[in-house]
């Protein structure tokens, strides 16, 4: 690691000191800092993990720094960037919430050099194919994911008609490498079929081969099967995928197909099998003024896929599929969320959005998950109004219906008879921009339930002064809770603040915060009960 870094600054240095032959080129980055601190809180779950009870605080940061250059007195076609990342985890509940980690150094590097139609990029980097299901290499740093592959990538494009990508590399592990070799390659196209007509084809395939230390782990486990159950575990397996969007006017249709061969991965009791996947994943959407409507559906069937089946929950994965379920962002809506599933997937959804005037729109979704024998994992119904009722003040109000499968989801099930969550929640908010740069916010939302914590009520308010201040208080109230469930009858409440001064954002925040599923994209963990201050710095030049 050391020589890495010491070769990327003697390169930087080299490329100054050429100033008088070429333009200086541009310098950007940009600084991401968390800190929290832990107060002990029994009667809300935040106890009895080292935070709490000895480190007491935790900080998250990332700095990065890029260069970029066009050699234009050389040839204008030439251009060449490069940047590096330092990361620092200093007791961090980030990755495995509960369990401290600490460490620091270079978490991502890049070299990279375009000239034409050709880009070569070394070192670090991200990339998907179509929408990611055979291969998606990716950073969220909400959840503590970064995939992101250590290794070299190839893009050639030939006359705006033809983009080929291929790769090969390892992918990241926080500052250190799995070890399986991962190597893909993508077409993609796209070209008129008349005025109206647009067609974007394309097609991938990835492969995977693993190392002989997984090999050995995975055939230590299977030799504890019985004989029936035993197999050989394969060191390569192979995923291909082809897919297209069509554009027709106010019409636009996406299809994705995807397939791997037969490889070691887990079932739904975490024990190894030999099976190869599929997923069929689709979009379709029309619109013309004052509305517009979208249909997805998806079917998926033992698409697991990771750097090695050893690994598990967020850790190594390679293949990423679309969520379908709607992604809500208020607080109660979006306390029970889907997570994709990556053995057997049966999922559609539909949405309308309706502008009769300029002043007023209605949204409708309606989304159903079940496994391949019918049985319910999820199901919602939504529906909202937003009306603008002059430039001072706009209005929203909605209902959501949900059935959650919790016993599937979370593998466990505080409900009164085993069945799944179900709750109303209706919502409404309220803006009133007092002037130019003033304006008051107001949410409120409440959640009907027998299951799991039982009923919710949560309010915010929230007053900014633009460009630079804004502070809001919030509060969500477990007003009838589930006898089964433990804390009881218990406020959950965030007092915020955050400073904006030109590219920089300072927060602050006071926070009580339940456990629950937190998802970001279909990608979903278990987050803890948090007690305490929460600060964060992020900055960008």
């Amino acid at each position: 690691m050391k020589l890495i870094v010491y070769r990327l600054l003697l390169l930087a240095s080299c490329l100054f000191s050429i100033n008088s032959m070429v333009a200086q080129g541009d310098i950007s980055g940009g600084l991401l800092l968390r800190n929290d601190y832990y107060i002990r809180d029994v009667k809300r779950g935040a106890a009895n993990i080292p935070h709490y009870d000895n480190l007491k605080s935790s900080v998250d940061g990332w700095f990065d720094l890029n260069y970029s250059n066009t050699f234009q007195k050389i040839d204008s076609s030439l251009s060449f960037s490069t940047g590096i990342r330092l990361e620092l985890y200093q007791n961090s509940n980030l990755h495995n919430p509960g369990v401290p980690y600490s460490a620091q150094g270079i978490g991502f590097w890049f070299v990279n050099a375009a000239y034409k139609g050709l880009k070569i990029t070394g070192g670090n980097f991200y990339e998907q194919i179509g929408t990611g299901i055979i291969f998606r290499a990716y950073e969220d740093r909400s959840v503590g994911i970064d995939n992101a592959l250590l290794g070299v990538k190839l893009e050639y494009e030939v006359k705006d008609f033809l983009r080929i990508k291929a790769f090969t590399g390892a992918q990241k592990y926080r500052f250190q490498l799995y070890q399986p070799i991962i190597k893909g390659i993508n077409l993609e196209s796209n070209f008129n079929v008349g005025k109206k007509t647009n067609l974007i084809p394309g097609v991938g395939a990835v492969n995977r081969t693993l190392d002989q230390e997984n090999i050995n782990l995975i055939v230590s486990t299977i030799e504890t099967y019985t004989p029936s159950e035993r197999f050989v575990p394969k060191y390569n397996v192979y995923l291909f995928s082809a897919y297209n969007t069509l554009n027709i006017g106010n019409f636009s249709w996406y299809i994705e197909g995807a397939t791997k061969t037969k490889e070691t991965i887990r079932d739904i009791s975490n024990k190894f099998i030999e099976r190869n996947g599929y997923v069929v994943y689709s979009t379709a959407n029309y619109s013309f003024k004052g509305f517009g409507t979208d249909v997805v559906f998806k079917r998926t069937k033992d698409f697991s896929f990771r750097t090695s089946p050893n690994e598990s929950l967020l850790r190594g994965m390679v293949s990423y599929i679309p969520q379908t379920a709607r992604q809500n962002s208020l607080r109660l809506l979006s306390r029970y969320n889907a997570a994709t599933q990556e053995l057997e997937e049966n999922a559609v959804s539909a949405n309308v959005t309706y502008s009769p005037t300029n002043k007023t729109t209605f949204d409708f979704n309606f989304s159903n998950i079940n496994d391949f024998n019918g049985n319910l994992l999820y199901r919602e119904g939504y529906a909202d109004l937003r009306y603008k009722l002059n430039k001072k003040w706009q209005l929203q109000g909605g209902l959501q219906y949900f059935e959650y499968n919790q016993k599937f989801y979370e593998r466990e099930a505080w409900t009164t008879d085993n069945r799944s969550v179900v709750g109303f929640t209706p919502f409404a908010e309220v803006l009133w921009k007092i002037n130019r740069k003033h304006s008051l916010r107001m949410e409120y939302q409440m959640l009907f339930s027998d299951e799991d914590y039982g009923s919710w009520v949560y309010g915010l308010l929230e007053y900014e002064m633009a460009p630079w201040f804004s502070v809001a208080v919030s509060d969500m109230w477990n007003y009838k809770p589930n006898a089964l469930r433990e804390p009881n009858d218990l406020h959950f409440y965030t007092v915020f603040a955050a400073f904006d001064i030109k590219q920089s954002r300072l927060t602050a925040a006071f926070v009580k915060q339940v456990q629950g599923i937190v998802c970001t994209g279909g990608i979903c963990r278990f987050e803890p009960a948090f007690s305490g201050v929460r600060l964060g710095l992020t900055t960008n030049f």
